[in-house]
């Protein structure tokens, strides 16, 4: 994201063609946001620690059960989530549009399961004018408000910073974009000057590496995953590596492909992890917000499945189960409800 003067402005580009030779040649798209000091996580709550570094140059969203979200032009590869390393298993799937056209969007499986949670995703379209946070790992204002001729915004930090920014969603609905690799269903958000009117707290748009970045609403029930950056506008004329007023990101639309995301998401079961702890037997499993019940046997050849219900805790993106030693050896399944 870039920042500026202002503080929390970020940046980004508008036009399509500009901005996909960025993405074709570097494999970075776009989404930054804000101010040098918007690059810690948010004080508002937004899931900043699900963002994380694909192969040190673009963006990619953790949205549970070992799956990462982020655009096709960026692709599957090694993801970097709280200072931790997770390799790709070799198990990814491109999404596809409703005509089952491939769309720019790719998920992804780690051989690893990060102590996350699941995100929560969205089944409707953010309205116009809702604010949103966007997290993602591009470029920060390298700069101060300045003329671009004949525009004003900000030029682009040399380096790359993971940071988060906010912006409102354009009063114009959804747009349907063919970047290259196929047609994409976006939502767009307004990059305006700060202090004006309409203006968020922390003026934002994306940059590059920002692509696969999460675009994130917070409603009544918490934080949701409502887009996923993908592209941005530019200017007529715009300088390159610039952000100015009157650009705007594109992410695409979760609520347009959330069947899929959740379907990949639940296609493979959570693994468990049986620990002792003193007298105790731990049983853990990742909490992919799909509910399935915890059960345990002492005998495989004829199997009388217990569910069990006590002493099962959600907490920091996993689930668990403590139980107290029993006399017999016991086998241990999840089963959905």
């Amino acid at each position: 994201m870039s920042s500026s003067n202002h503080g929390a402005r970020g940046v980004m580009r508008t036009c399509v063609a500009v901005w996909l030779a960025t993405f074709h040649l570097t494999a970075w798209a776009v989404i930054d946001a804000s101010s040098a000091s918007n690059t810690n996580a948010p004080a508002d709550g937004a899931p900043w620690a699900n963002v994380g570094l694909i192969n040190g140059g673009a963006s990619g969203t953790y949205v549970g059960n070992g799956w990462v979200l982020t655009a096709a032009h960026v692709g599957a590869g090694n993801i970097e989530l709280n200072g931790v390393i997770y390799s790709y298993d070799g198990n990814s799937h491109r999404l596809t549009n409703s005509d089952g056209t491939a769309t720019d969007l790719v998920m992804f499986h780690l051989r690893g399961f990060p102590a996350l949670p699941a995100l929560v995703l969205t089944s409707s379209s953010p309205t116009p004018l809702s604010v949103v946070d966007m997290v993602g790992y591009g470029h920060i204002a390298g700069s101060a408000e300045t003329s671009i001729f004949p525009y004003t915004g900000f030029y682009w930090s040399a380096q790359t910073f993971k940071s988060w920014g906010n912006a409102k969603v354009s009063s114009g609905g959804l747009v349907v974009i063919d970047g290259g690799l196929g047609n994409v269903t976006l939502i767009s958000t307004d990059f305006v000057r700060p202090n004006s009117l309409g203006a968020t707290s922390d003026e934002a748009e994306g940059s590059g590496g920002d692509s696969g970045g999460g675009v994130f609403l917070h409603n009544p029930s918490g934080w949701q995953l409502v887009g996923m950056m993908d592209m941005i506008t530019v200017m007529a004329g715009q300088t390159n590596n610039t952000a100015v007023y009157g650009d705007q990101t594109l992410s695409a639309d979760i609520a347009t492909y959330r069947p899929q995301i959740a379907a990949w998401r639940a296609s493979t079961p959570p693994p468990l992890t049986i620990t002792k702890s003193g007298g105790d037997t731990v049983v853990c499993w990742p909490d992919i917000g799909i509910t399935y019940n915890l059960q345990a046997a002492t005998n495989l050849k004829a199997p009388d499945w217990t569910t069990i219900t006590s002493s099962v805790t959600a907490t920091n993106g996993e689930i668990s189960a403590v139980l107290p030693a029993a006399g017999a050896g016991r086998f241990f399944r999840l089963k959905k409800p």
